[in-house]
């Protein structure tokens, strides 16, 4: 299986797939010759279509990761045979998609397994900001003409509270499937570690930023 979610990830924790998405979803994750993803089992398998209204909020949260994927990419074209630059970017553009990823797949979990409103409740107020910084940031993204103003257009977005709301979202979807997977285990803080390594390489001024960025996120476990 391919994706964000792989046959392996799914075969380390059987009992947690099966009560969160049934027999039938787990036997075609972990079938080798499949090339498909999670996701699309997931679709074929109705988990996205029971009403209910967390789903309206897990669709901002992939909303921001995918407009954040979309100015990585644009990123990405604009500075390709700029030092490498378009590399690093089309890498993160990656990453968000991952991100965003993730995030459907705790929509499909939560509609089955439930919703831990508290847990998120303190961010909601933070999503129609976070959206107004998203358009800022595209419209920055147009304008920037310097990789220095590119690497920390991305710091600005990174720093802003995009990575703690997908942080809560998980948090927040009451599934063990989502507890114990690697994937939403370990995403956040690989995708600190990745910016913390690579944004110094081509601007060393923001070595200080980046580990303070990455501190923030460094151990968080739901």
């Amino acid at each position: 299986m391919i994706g964000a979610i792989t046959s392996w990830d799914v075969f380390s924790h059987p009992f947690s797939t099966v009560r969160s998405f049934g027999l039938t979803v787990f036997f075609k994750a972990v079938t080798p010759w499949r090339r498909r993803t999670f996701l699309s089992l997931l679709e074929e398998a109705g988990c996205f279509r029971a009403a209910s209204p967390v789903p309206a909020i897990l669709e901002h949260c992939v909303a921001l990761e995918l407009r954040a994927k979309r100015i990585y990419e644009k990123l990405a074209a604009a500075f390709d045979e700029q030092e490498g630059g378009g590399q690093l970017f089309a890498g993160l553009a990656v990453q968000e998609q991952y991100h965003a990823d993730l995030l459907r797949a705790c929509q499909a979990a939560a509609r089955r397994c439930g919703w831990k409103a508290n847990l998120f409740n303190p961010w909601k107020d933070y999503l129609p900001r976070l959206e107004q910084q998203m358009d800022a940031a595209e419209t920055a993204a147009d304008e920037v003409s310097t990789l220095d103003a590119a690497l920390e257009l991305v710091l600005q977005i990174e720093s802003s509270e995009v990575n703690a709301v997908f942080d809560a979202a998980l948090a927040a979807t009451d599934s063990a499937f989502v507890k114990r997977l690697r994937p939403f285990q370990t995403a956040m803080e690989a995708h600190m570690t990745h910016i913390a390594e690579e944004l110094p390489e081509y601007s060393p001024k923001l070595a200080m930023a980046c580990r303070e960025l990455r501190a923030r996120f460094s151990g968080v476990r739901r």
